[in-house]
């Protein structure tokens, strides 16, 4: 059910479709993409209102029992004219028009503002889907041109709705009962009262939650889809060559006017990034970035950690990368209902529900597809990259996984959402005076020409915070960063780019 993730590319080039009377000039740029072996192959433009694609993915699963849920792929795409702008191309919010070849294994599910689709297995099962052809309709007729296109695939799982508990009584301000500090069960998202009345719920921390969480900040008790893996290098790489050279700037801190080679976002320790330019911008056109982690000037080569989870992103970075592929920013209760799902709390536990933890130090296959470690954990001891002795960054997105592990030995929380503990700390929106005005938007697909998310409502940095700790997080008496209920850091404005932050998006 849990397995590695990995990413590839491939170009296909299309030189027209013949649409009737008329003829649809189509450069048709398809990417290819990996997450969990998911692979999106044979693109075309079938004409000029439908495309179609193969999918296929390992390790699939459509659950009634244990957690109950199912993985799934979130399929959207960007769209340009000539040497234009990249724009989302939305799909029909009907499902007019989709298909599915084997409509026995795969079902396709429209969202109401057609920015994407996701795929997932029909029935109770799990295993591989196999090659599969979709054709999805759009929601308007493209018009004769020259067009690029190309189509993203990021691996989702679905988070029940229903009762859960917050909190576990014991972590670094936790949230609960005001007088007793004990778990507090959220039946659903009406609103939670907050202060030090009885009955009331607090975080007594140095950032604590104020007045109260309206009913219309997300608290995990609907049902929502979250990123199973943190974003990777290659996907915040795909996304920037998707934005204008002025979006660049911001999303970058070199910048796009800067010579080959030159890291993204440090110029110092690169801390397992290798994020560079490799071809600067020029006459207003757009820098393209690409993987080099060992400055070596050959980009993208097998050991240039493309597969590895994004640090150095801050709040900005994050909210513009959910924005631009149609989703949002997690709530710190969605994220504890991700981790532990509707289990009674284990004081101090972390993302795998005990309270141990074993240290990911010694690497295999460094920088690869395959990178892993050596480490196996013992009986109620998880694996997560966290402490002081091992490598100085993130691993591979999903690397303590293979095809037989379970949640302990890939370090998986409840519903197999993967490093919630660990590897890069979580940026969510906090439940602080700041963050508690969130209500839940998904992102447009578009960005503001300065590069930064647009959506009304999504908060500034101030309503964010970090949860579930880092590669570099000490788990020391008193001191358990990577605990699912910890809010040490939860009103702690992710502002800055740090080595040791990334984030996942979720889909309400």
């Amino acid at each position: 059910m849990i397995h590695r993730r990995s990413k590839i590319h491939q170009r296909i080039f299309l030189p027209f479709c013949q649409l009737g009377r008329t003829m649809l000039c189509v450069g048709l740029f398809f990417q290819i993409s990996l997450a969990n072996n998911l692979q999106l192959s044979d693109a075309r433009l079938v004409d000029k209102q439908t495309i179609s694609f193969r999918v296929s993915w390992e390790n699939s699963w459509y659950l009634n029992i244990g957690p109950g849920n199912h993985d799934a792929v979130w399929i959207f795409a960007k769209i340009k004219t000539g040497e234009g702008e990249w724009d989302p191309l939305q799909f029909s919010n009907s499902g007019i028009g989709f298909e599915s070849s084997d409509p026995y294994l795969l079902t396709i599910n429209p969202v109401s503002d057609g920015l994407g689709v996701f795929l997932k297995r029909c029935y109770i099962g799990s295993g591989t889907i196999y090659s599969t052809q979709v054709t999805l309709q759009l929601a308007n007729a493209l018009a004769e041109g020259n067009y690029s296109l190309d189509v993203f695939g990021v691996e989702m799982v679905w988070i029940p709705g229903g009762p859960y508990w917050l909190g576990d009584g014991s972590s670094n301000f936790s949230l609960g009962e005001s007088t007793s500090q004990a778990t507090v069960l959220v039946m659903d998202e009406s609103e939670i009262a907050l202060g030090p009345d009885p009955g009331s719920t607090t975080g007594n921390s140095t950032y604590p939650p104020n007045g109260l969480i309206p009913a219309a900040y997300p608290k995990g008790s609907n049902g929502f889809y979250c990123m199973k893996y943190e974003i990777s290098q290659e996907q915040y790489t795909d996304f920037l060559n998707h934005l204008t050279v002025d979006q660049q700037v911001s999303r970058t801190s070199s910048g796009p006017y800067v010579e080959a080679g030159t890291h993204a976002f440090t110029r110092f320790a690169n801390l397992r990034n290798g994020i560079r330019v490799y071809q600067p911008g020029l006459n207003g056109q757009p820098a393209v970035f690409g993987s080099d982690l060992s400055a070596d000037g050959a980009f993208n080569s097998e050991e240039d950690g493309q597969n590895r989870a994004c640090n150095f992103l801050n709040w900005e970075d994050l909210l513009a990368y959910f924005d631009w592929a149609g989703l949002s920013p997690m709530t710190e209760l969605e994220y504890e209902k991700a981790c532990r799902g509707p289990v009674v709390p284990v004081p101090n536990e972390f993302a795998w529900g005990t309270d141990l933890v074993m240290d990911a130090n010694t690497l295999l296959q460094d920088g690869t597809l395959w990178e892993s470690v050596t480490e196996s954990p013992t009986a109620l001891m998880g694996l997560a990259s966290h402490g002081y002795d091992g490598p100085q960054g993130p691993l591979r997105c999903g690397f303590a996984a293979h095809a037989s592990s379970d949640r302990l030995q890939s370090g998986a929380s409840y519903y197999g959402v993967m490093e919630m503990s660990g590897n890069l700390w979580e940026q969510c929106v906090n439940a602080g005076p700041v963050g508690v005005s969130f209500l839940g938007s998904n992102g447009n697909g578009q960005l503001d020409t300065n590069g930064n998310a647009d959506v009304s409502g999504w908060p500034e940095s101030a309503g964010g915070g970090y949860r579930g700790g880092g590669w570099n997080s000490g788990i020391l008496p008193g001191f358990r960063d990577l605990a699912v209920s910890d809010r040490y850091y939860s009103g702690l404005a992710p502002s800055s780019r740090r080595g040791t932050s990334g984030g996942r998006g979720v889909r309400r």
